[in-house]
């Protein structure tokens, strides 16, 4: 039976989920839906109201950690260090970038796109032509239930901004004795989780779906991403988009 990925195209978190199999060299089908839209599938599927949703046979997997643990299981060793200490601080680092830098990567970029059509039309690639249909024609609603859900406010947007510099902040440092992986001497699960949900902010040219650039922006929010495009993390997670990433999907 076919394994299926349940995804939204342009979510960080399923650009995890989406990298882990590949580099797991596992064979998968995606089917892809806008957010809101992807709610019901996810559901029928056996998953949560979220994506990304893993569904292999009768097991379904609602949540990108534990679809990279189950990518690892297939391909040991391939995301989860052997060595028990660094996998402690390689898991570690997965659930500190989940919680806090992937909701506040997703909601600064929500907030500056969702009022750009010439950005948004770009995101919604890959996506069921109905979908793309019935959000142009309901989009008003879509886009209030979208704030809400995520705090598509200005001070929420603003903490973000601040949890988004402290995380760049932190992982420079600890980059700062040289290191070409956050743990031990090879690629794991740090490495993806802070590349894919960096890419809202860093826009890297990897990326499974197309993503704005920069040049897209201006003022303020351009500002911000040049800031944090220049910071010692961000370069680390674009080298980590061009050496590991890129070679992944040519495999798969």
């Amino acid at each position: 039976m076919t394994t299926r990925l349940i995804t939204i195209p342009f979510s960080h978190f399923c650009e995890k989920a989406r990298w882990a199999l590949d580099r797991a060299g596992v064979t998968y089908t995606e089917t892809c839906h806008l957010p809101l839209f992807a709610m019901l599938p996810a559901r029928l599927a056996g998953g949560r109201h979220t994506v990304p949703c893993l569904v292999d046979g009768r097991t379904s997997i609602p949540d990108s950690t534990e679809i990279l643990a189950w990518a690892d299981a297939r391909s040991p060793g391939c995301l989860l260090p052997a060595d028990p200490v660094d996998r402690a601080a390689a898991l570690q680092l997965e659930d500190d970038f989940d919680e806090v830098f992937g909701p506040a990567t997703r909601r600064w970029m929500y907030y500056h796109i969702t009022p750009r059509r010439d950005l948004e039309s770009r995101l919604l690639q890959g996506a069921p032509r109905w979908q793309r249909f019935a959000l142009s024609v309901f989009r008003p609603l879509a886009m209030l239930i979208l704030r809400r859900r995520i705090k598509l406010e200005p001070v929420a947007v603003e903490r973000s901004a601040k949890r988004i510099d402290a995380t760049l902040e932190r992982i420079s440092a600890l980059l700062a004795d040289g290191r070409r992986f956050l743990v031990g001497n090879r690629f794991s699960v740090a490495d993806l989780t802070f590349a894919a949900l960096s890419a809202p902010v860093l826009l890297p040219r990897a990326y499974t779906t197309p993503l704005p650039s920069i040049t897209d922006f201006t003022g303020e929010p351009r500002a911000r991403l040049e800031a944090w495009h220049a910071t010692p993390a961000a370069k680390f997670a674009l080298r980590i988009y061009e050496t590991e990433r890129a070679p992944a999907r040519r495999a798969a």
